[in-house]
Parts: C-alpha cells; structure tokens; sequence
C-alpha cells in the first residue's frame, strides 16, 4: 500500500481546521496500491461527522466506486485497496455552506493546492477522473482533474506535477446517472451506467498493459452520449442504437484506394 501522501493530506486537513474524523476518513479513501488513483468531489457529506465505516456505509458514490472497482478488476480491487481522492479534500457543500463567499474562496484554493501536493507525490500508471466540475477558482487553465459525460469513456496520457506520466481515463461522477430523470427515460439512465462501468473496464486493463476498442466500446459511447441515430433502411428511415458495424466499416482495400487518389492526406 503506498502511504508517502497521506502526510501533506493530513497537513491540508489540519491547516482548514478539519475534524480528527474527517482526517482520519481521507487517509483511510487515500490508502491504496499506487498504480490506480481514482478522483472523485465530495465523495461524501458525512465524513466530518462519522467513523469511517458509518461514513463509508451512507455514501452511496462510494458504494456503486466500491461495486464497479471490484466488477472491473474481478474482485482483486475495491474501496479499500483504490487511493481515492476528493479533489477539493474537506471542503463539503456543508461547510461551505457555513462561511462567507470571501472565506471560502480562500478555503477552496487551499483544498485544490493540497491536492495537487499529495497526487504530486504518486506515481500511478491510470488515473480515473470521476468528477464533471471544473474546480479552478483564480483563472488559471481549465482543470486536468475534471471530466465530463461528453469525454466519458474517452482516455489519454497526462503529465502531473512532479512530470511522471500516467492514463487519465475520463469517466463520471458516480451519482450521475443515478439522477437521470424520467423525462430522459430508464434507457438513457442504463446507457451511462453502462458507460461509467465499462471506464473502470478500460482502467483495468490499461493497468494490465492492454486497451479496448472495437464497435461494442464505441456505440456504447454514442448511445450513452447522444441517444439513437437515425439510419436509412429499406422500409425509410429508422431509430436505432447501432451507431457503426462492419458493414459501416470501412475495408483496407477502400482506405487504400482513397489514399491512392489522394482523398486522404
């Protein structure tokens, strides 16, 4: 278990005036192999007030990260052997809630900078960013620690702090297709669950030297994305969630040809 960051999150913690639980309950989510480090937001509203099973056990992010770890990795990894980390640490909607707008400005910047010192100090092969907001509060570049449902499923190579190099899979808040609403329909709501699994699916094995791909990965994107699309068939046109196949496919006889007429630069 890699522990060398445990210490600056504990700093951050006391230097915010965070309760002995909440510390106590950031080193316990931050505990974990050092090849995967999971980014959440406020993983949790309890964990000021609650041990850290109690903590653990109201939180239903942490429960579906918990179910989807060990689905992904086939039981070998789960909350309690996955660093997790909250990417504005000890800085609930609660006690925001509790200060005024100047105070918590400064507050937040002293969250997002301890979070940056303790990953600085990792060195993980695959980092699966599970949170859609963009946290940077003073104008600087947009935050290499947020996702969105647009990029979800989609992955690259980002530099950290200290230059080590890793995978950044862009995944989603756990509890967002939980608030799918009936407007959008129970499909749409099973599409991007799917969609949130199968970015753990991607993580394992990226750790284990393999990527996926294939047109099962990509409708799976497009459907959760954008819905159905309509294609044109013998009876007109039809709704249907089969974005590609092979047979939308194109042959290397085809691609060759394009590039021979100079249709492909």
């Amino acid at each position: 278990m890699t522990t060398a960051h445990l210490q600056e999150l504990d700093r951050t913690g006391l230097e915010l005036g965070a309760s002995p639980f909440a510390r106590e309950n950031a080193k316990n989510l931050a505990t974990g192999y050092g090849d995967l480090i999971v980014v959440l937001l406020e993983p949790t509203d309890k964990a000021e007030t609650h041990c850290y099973d109690a903590m653990k056990a109201s939180s239903p992010a942490l429960q579906l990260v918990d179910e989807t770890l060990t689905m992904a990795f086939a039981g070998q990894r789960n909350v309690e052997n996955t660093i997790i980390l909250d990417r504005r640490p000890f800085r609930s909607a609660e006690i925001q809630g509790c200060e005024d707008e100047r105070t918590t400005e400064r507050n937040n910047q002293k969250a997002y900078q301890g979070f940056e010192a303790a990953i600085a100090i990792l060195r993980p092969k695959v980092i699966v960013v599970c949170q859609c907001r963009d946290t940077v509060p003073d104008g600087q570049l947009s935050d290499q620690w947020s996702s969105s449902v647009s990029k979800s499923g989609d992955y690259d190579i980002v530099q950290m702090g200290n230059e080590h190099k890793c995978f950044r899979v862009y995944s989603s808040h756990p509890m967002h297709f939980q608030r799918i609403g009936d407007e959008k329909g129970p499909l749409k709501r099973v599409l991007l669950e799917y969609l949130y699994d199968a970015t753990f699916v991607i993580a394992a094995n990226l750790l284990a030297g393999r990527e996926i791909s294939g047109f099962g990965l990509s409708n799976l994107r497009n459907c959760a994305r954008q819905g159905p699309i309509g294609k044109f068939s013998e009876v007109g046109v039809i709704l249907t969630y089969q974005w590609t196949d092979e047979e939308s496919s194109c042959s290397d006889e085809l691609w060759a040809l394009m590039k021979d007429v100079g249709m492909l630069q």
